[in-house]
């Protein structure tokens, strides 16, 4: 069975709505005969006329009107998988929903997002603060493609990458017990220590990007 292509749907398209085969060919890129052959072909394949022309008005028939509407989303369709293909082709010239917790956001992302833009000017960037919990369900659920939070979270199996760790210090007054001692943990801060200056300094906390791709 034959079936209508490409070019002779555009070109139905055009002329439907120029109401006008020289408008058309230009819209097209292509000369009058051209685009008049491409039409009746387009009527020969579809067994029935799309357009009732004289020499001084093109209406559509019927059939043209009813088909159009048909040929308009056949070519969207087309335009959308050709820019589906281009995602997968170049995965950072596409959208991209990025899920990250408030403890991190505002401390990571001002001076990140001008880099992202300036070296992906095509990416689009979907941002969504929230809890991980949240977060991790909109990744496993297929609603945000990458998270960027805590090392402790549980991400229930999703690939991680460490990016950074993040120190956290106690500070206190210099005549405190803990500023006298020599190195401090969680389990001795009520107990003092070797009578050392120091300053209590708890492990750095990594900071991960996640994504639901399971590890290779």
């Amino acid at each position: 069975m034959n079936v209508p292509t490409v070019r002779q749907l555009e070109c139905f398209v055009a002329v439907s709505d120029t109401l006008n085969f020289r408008v058309a060919a230009e819209r097209c890129f292509i000369t009058q005969p051209a685009l008049s052959a491409q039409v009746q072909q387009l009527e020969q394949t579809l067994g029935t006329r799309l357009f009732e022309r004289d020499r001084r008005s093109v209406l559509p028939t019927d059939a043209g009107a009813g088909l159009i509407d048909s040929a308009r989303r056949i070519l969207n369709d087309l335009n959308d998988l050709t820019q589906a293909a281009h995602a997968f082709a170049s995965p950072l010239a596409s959208t991209l929903r990025l899920g990250v917790i408030p403890t991190v956001a505002p401390y990571v992302l001002p001076g990140a997002m001008a880099e992202v833009a300036a070296r992906h000017p095509d990416l689009r960037l979907l941002l969504r603060e929230g809890q991980t919990d949240d977060l991790v369900e909109g990744l496993h659920d297929g609603k945000l493609d990458l998270l960027l939070l805590a090392l402790e979270a549980d991400l229930n199996g999703a690939t991680t990458m460490e990016l950074s760790k993040d120190r956290f210090v106690l500070a206190v007054p210099p005549d405190h017990r803990i500023s006298l001692a020599s190195r401090c943990c969680c389990s001795k801060m009520g107990t003092a220590c070797a009578p050392k200056p120091c300053r209590y300094a708890r492990p750095r906390v990594p900071a991960k990007l996640a994504t639901s791709a399971p590890a290779a």
